[in-house]
């Protein structure tokens, strides 16, 4: 196995140098590498890069690189190439989706990170074998991957052939379905990812991306994802939370919770006005009380009460709040969803708790974090990167 580099494709590409644009990918491609393993070349992105060189660093235990964060880099060129014609980026995306295809397995289980030397991580907790958040990351990065491959004969097959090995999966999740357990705050769905409704979203986004292609038909197990993240949402007409979509038993929190936006996404193929409304229940109520609680990291419910943790703060969090309600607003064009939506964006431009910018347009960074009421983390790794990137191309999108 030999260590390759990307030449130059690329860190200074089309999209890059276009001024008038927030999205600048010359961080993120400045932490893209490349490797050769049993005679295919996989590119990947670093997974942490620290202030002040941002050269990627080795994650100890881990590794350099995971499906994570290549899964979602993968629909940042996604958008980059067919939406913004930026062809230069076809080989990073190809090299990207053989890494997804070589860190996935026949059994539809999925690794997460890779060794400098190319082996696999077997081991760690967060890189078994496993239908997990990494396979569902994994899962949304080939269904960009085929998007962008889709006229390639011979690689779209393979991508699809990999795809379709979740579907034993999807159906022994659902065989639970409409079943139902005895919840402190309702009714839980017994047909959820692990039984985490934040891993469900992660799921649907993988879905109704693939269905979109006109390539796969999972309406159906789309449907019923989504139905599952409505009964998980919070509903307590007393509360100021009222509308929050839990993650996990009685938890919310910051990174990660798509179910807005997922549900949105879902609404589009199925045309369900339960969805809709569900959402909108969430943006009347949560969205304020997020926006004028500083944007918290956690919230755990008790009883009729809950406890508020606001740091620390990053990206992962802000994206997926922006997407849903910008999402909202794109579809109602109600004017209200349209200000909370560029209230939250403003988080990336100094409108935080410690008034600092987070992005820098300029470099493409986005920096790891707000640690506390007065400091930021400055450095820079591919998951607040990407998630940054994701929202400045949203903002773009609608």
């Amino acid at each position: 196995m030999k260590r390759l580099l990307i030449l130059c494709l690329l860190v200074f590409c089309l999209s890059c140098g276009n001024e008038n644009r927030l999205v600048n990918l010359q961080h993120s491609l400045s932490l893209v590498d490349s490797i050769e393993v049993d005679g295919k070349i996989l590119s990947y992105i670093w997974i942490y890069a620290d202030a002040p060189d941002y050269k990627g660093v080795i994650a100890e235990g881990e590794g350099i690189t995971c499906v994570d964060d290549v899964g979602r880099y993968l629909e940042v060129l996604e958008y980059e190439i067919i939406d913004n014609g930026n062809l230069s980026l076809i080989p990073v995306a190809k090299t990207m989706a053989e890494f997804l295809l070589y860190m996935s397995r026949e059994d539809g289980l999925w690794y997460n990170f890779m060794f400098e030397d190319g082996r696999i991580n077997e081991t760690h907790v967060n890189s078994k074998a496993a239908f997990e958040f990494w396979a569902l990351r994994g899962l949304r990065g080939l269904a960009a991957g085929y998007n962008i491959f889709r006229d390639n004969q011979e690689f779209s097959k393979r991508i699809k052939s990999k795809i379709m090995t979740m579907n034993p999966h999807l159906k022994e999740i659902l065989g639970n379905y409409p079943k139902v357990s005895e919840h402190e705050f309702g009714n839980k769905p017994e047909w959820m990812v692990k039984g985490a409704a934040d891993k469900t979203n992660e799921l649907i986004l993988a879905l109704t991306a693939l269905h979109k292609t006109g390539e796969f038909d999972y309406q159906d197990e789309i449907e019923k994802f989504s139905e599952a993240l409505v009964l998980s949402q919070y509903r307590n007409e007393d509360s100021e939370i009222n509308g929050m979509y839990f993650c996990w038993n009685n938890i919310w929190h910051a990174w990660g919770n798509s179910q807005a936006f997922a549900l949105l996404e879902a609404y589009k193929i199925t045309g369900n006005e339960k969805l809709l409304e569900s959402v909108k229940l969430w943006a009347d109520n949560f969205v304020p009380f997020f926006v004028e609680n500083k944007f918290p990291r956690r919230i755990t419910v008790n009883n009729d009460d809950f406890d508020l943790e606001v740091f620390p703060q990053i990206a992962y969090g802000i994206n997926s709040v922006y997407r849903g309600i910008a999402s909202l607003a794109a579809i109602t064009e109600e004017k209200n969803y349209d200000r909370l939506a560029e209230q939250v964006f403003q988080w990336y431009f100094g409108q935080n708790i410690v008034n600092e910018m987070m992005y820098d347009k300029i470099t493409g960074r986005c920096y790891d974090g707000i640690n506390d009421g007065q400091s930021i983390n400055r450095n820079s790794g591919a998951e607040s990167t990407i998630e940054c990137l994701l929202s400045m191309q949203w903002r773009e999108r609608i």
